[in-house]
């Protein structure tokens, strides 16, 4: 049904394309041109027979000079009647031509004027949309959609040399601080300072490896060996490597995974992913439960994570996979003290759909935060991205 209906809407916009006003405006000046030449010609012959008209019947004969100077005389009409009829057609040529051309050129006039705008650097130019459905509508709206990716592009990218920047001016700012208080005896040169520079190397470090991470994923270019795994065996591991941590900031772990449960993705980058939502719950969640459970259904193998803290403001839940962006801008560090560098859940969900899957965020109706990972239970999605499909 779909494809029948998407046929007969493009028949129709052939039918009203520029094309077809083309086809329609020659076409129209073609017909005046010879209705003008036809009507004016055949008066003109009709009017020369009429001057034989009083001499039909009489019994006149006609000797050869007159009938020279007579058939000379009607040439001349109708020739001269041919030219009148050319010389309309031409200037009606003419005047549709110009009508049509100040039609089709006003749209790429201001096509070519809002193109000299965006290289001169303006991402906000707008182009009035022309009235008629045709291929200059469609160009012109293409045109307005790309303006305004473009702006969004460029936001885009200034917020994130600006939150680049700024969080790397935090660390740094430690640094330097502690190093130059060490330098005037203010702060002691011990084993506690150490760990504080240690610290924050570490999290220069992790912002550096994560924008790295982040690039490779989204670019398409990062390493992947994806193979058959459980599922189930994929959250119990993840519940035994964060049951230390958990403990220590009273966050209960516990895990619904019906085996087997099958799924094909890189281990290590799913477990990356993995871990960089649970870094999320345990510092939002704690302390209380968290919860992890995995389904299947014909989409795939879902793998879910849910906490029971204060779950997505409407405002946070539209930007939780923002890079840098962090619902509570205060925690910038987990309940054990560990950096955050802001980009786990871009990245979780970057590193997802590399896989050929996807990450969504949702308020579970129990109260808390779910984020699910939904991956395919084979490997065919993941050759079909490989092969640009």
């Amino acid at each position: 049904m779909w494809t029948w209906r998407h046929r007969a809407w493009g028949a129709r916009r052939r039918r009203r394309g520029l094309r077809a006003r083309l086809t329609r405006m020659f076409a129209l000046v073609a017909v005046l041109a010879v209705v003008l030449t036809t009507v004016l010609t055949v008066g003109a012959t009709f009017r020369v027979l009429a001057q034989f008209n009083p001499e039909v019947g009489t019994g006149a004969t006609w000797d050869a000079a007159a009938w020279q100077q007579v058939a000379s005389g009607a040439g001349r009409s109708i020739v001269r009647s041919a030219v009148q009829a050319a010389f309309l057609s031409a200037l009606l040529a003419i005047f549709v031509a110009g009508f049509v051309t100040r039609q089709l050129t006003r749209p790429l006039a201001r096509l070519a004027d809002g193109a000299e705008r965006l290289r001169a650097g303006d991402r906000r130019v707008q182009l009035p949309i022309p009235p008629r459905q045709d291929e200059l509508r469609d160009l012109t709206a293409t045109f307005n959609d790309l303006t305004l990716s473009l702006a969004r592009q460029e936001a885009w990218r200034r917020g994130l040399v600006a939150d680049i920047a700024h969080d790397l001016r935090t660390p740094l700012a430690v640094l330097r601080s502690e190093i130059e208080a060490m330098q005037d005896g203010v702060q002691p040169l011990d084993g506690a300072a150490l760990t504080r520079l240690h610290g924050e190397v570490l999290l220069l470090a992790r912002l550096v490896t994560d924008l790295r991470t982040l690039s490779l994923a989204e670019s398409g270019v990062l390493s992947l060996e994806p193979r058959p795994l459980d599922g189930g065996e994929a959250l119990r591991g993840l519940a035994e490597a964060y049951s230390v941590r958990a403990a220590e900031v009273g966050v209960t772990l516990s895990v619904h995974a019906p085996a087997p449960l099958p799924l094909y993705a890189d281990p290590d980058r799913l477990r990356q992913a993995l871990g960089n939502v649970m870094d999320n719950a345990l510092r939002y969640a704690a302390p209380g439960p968290v919860e992890l459970s995995a389904r299947q259904d014909a989409d795939g193998t879902h793998l879910s994570i849910r906490d029971h803290g204060p779950g997505f403001r409407p405002d946070d839940l539209a930007r939780a996979f923002e890079r840098f962006y962090r619902a509570d801008a205060s925690r910038t560090r987990d309940p054990q003290g560990r950096a955050s560098s802001g980009l786990g859940l871009a990245i979780a969900r970057a590193l997802v759909e590399a896989q050929g899957g996807q990450l969504a965020a949702r308020n579970h109706p129990g109260g808390g935060a779910e984020f699910t990972l939904r991956l395919p239970s084979d490997g065919g999605k993941i050759q079909r991205i490989k092969n640009g499909n």
